[in-house]
């Protein structure tokens, strides 16, 4: 990300540049993820989810979903990894805690955006880094929320994971 991207200066010319957090508040993050019948039933068996719905098409059809859904821990998985083509590889980043709320199902043909806005940024010099909050959701085109969902991360510079552990 450049920092014409995230609205801040570039850090000064002389010696080494100073690491600056690649957000800034209110700044929106967006990714499409899309979904498909052979994703549906292939993240489902490689989680252990064994519920039809995102098995069998025939007997999905039958249901009010009229066909394949994908499974809660594929929508919430994909969102939340979502985050990461935003902060990889100029930076390094630890989930430190998420929720979700399951809107809507989603069909097994949707193509949805997730799409995260940067809430707060707070210093962390213990992590040499910060921490984010953000508030986020699988959406689609037409704003339908599928998914709603938040989260905090720790995001510092690559160095920051080498450093010793605190005692």
């Amino acid at each position: 990300m450049t920092t014409a991207d995230t609205g801040q200066s570039a850090a000064p010319a002389t010696g080494a540049q100073e690491w600056r957090p690649p957000f800034i508040i209110g700044q929106a993050l967006e990714a499409p993820i899309v979904f498909t019948p052979d994703s549906v039933r292939t993240f489902a068996t490689l989680t252990n989810d064994t519920n039809p719905l995102h098995h069998d098409a025939a007997l999905a059809s039958t249901t009010r979903f009229g066909g394949l859904i994908a499974s809660g821990t594929q929508t919430t998985g994909l969102l939340l990894g979502s985050l990461a083509n935003h902060i990889f590889p100029e930076n390094a980043s630890l989930g430190l805690g998420c929720s979700f709320r399951l809107r809507k199902a989603v069909p097994a043909d949707a193509a949805l955006i997730a799409r995260w806005t940067v809430r707060s940024i707070v210093p962390k010099p213990s992590l040499n880094g910060v921490l984010v909050e953000l508030d986020g959701g699988l959406v689609d085109q037409k704003g339908t929320v599928f998914v709603e969902a938040s989260a905090t991360i720790a995001v510092m510079p690559h160095e920051a994971l080498n450093q010793a552990r605190p005692t």
